[in-house]
């Protein structure tokens, strides 16, 4: 695995944002002008394209200083993007505990998710959803067989992990929710320019979800 900061890309000095959710599929076209199409992984993958505009030292020191730390690309960040960071349908709402069903890992042990798309029919491939890695701190709630679970929650805020004690049975139905940061990296060099005076801003930084962080 990887090295990662538990830490967030800074966004209340953005300048400007654009993001895209990306799913790989690999289109072959035939000379009669068919396709053959294949789901490489039905993940949706988000990416960034970020400007800045700072003084030099708060850009030295709030946007640089992760960059160098994270030697570019090398080691991963916690980004939080303003629209979908929470599990709720809206992805701003306050999160619930009926949210979204939690597959099991193990016995007790169950893993954070938000399914997408669910605002109509179900396709034959199922909802896509994304893994939650990186849940905020404090927000995660979680329901049996739609009952909030008051006690015996542990949740791993590094990899979206929850365990109850005491295990749930088999055919119980674990739901949950929380408020959430995406596990990302930066994918471009960090260009800064000078706009007069002390002021910085940066060309467009790419920054990509890491899907297994």
């Amino acid at each position: 695995m990887a090295d990662f900061l538990e830490e967030r890309l800074p966004s209340g000095v953005l300048l400007s944002a654009v993001y895209d959710d990306d799913y790989a599929v690999e289109i072959l076209r035939t000379a009669g002008g068919g396709e053959f199409r294949r789901l490489l992984h039905g993940l949706p993958m988000r990416r960034w394209r970020i400007s800045y505009a700072l003084h030099q030292r708060d850009l030295a020191a709030q946007v640089e200083s992760l960059y160098h730390r994270c030697r570019k690309s090398f080691v991963g960040f916690r980004v939080r993007c303003p629209d979908d960071c929470s599990t709720a349908a809206d992805g701003r709402s306050a999160p619930s505990e009926l949210d979204h069903p939690l597959p099991r890992l193990a016995a007790g042990v169950y893993q954070l998710v938000k399914r997408y798309g669910t605002g109509g029919a179900a396709p034959a491939l199922g909802y896509p959803q994304r893994t939650i890695f990186k849940p905020v701190a404090g927000s995660v709630r979680v329901a049996k067989n739609g009952t909030l679970i008051s006690a015996g929650v542990a949740v791993d805020s590094t990899t979206g992990q929850v365990t109850i004690t005491p295990p749930p049975l088999v055919g119980d139905t674990l739901t949950g929710g929380c408020w959430f940061d995406l596990p990302c990296r930066f994918d471009s060099p960090l260009e800064v320019r000078s706009a007069g005076g002390d002021l910085r801003t940066t060309s467009s930084l790419d920054v990509v979800e890491l899907l297994a962080p």
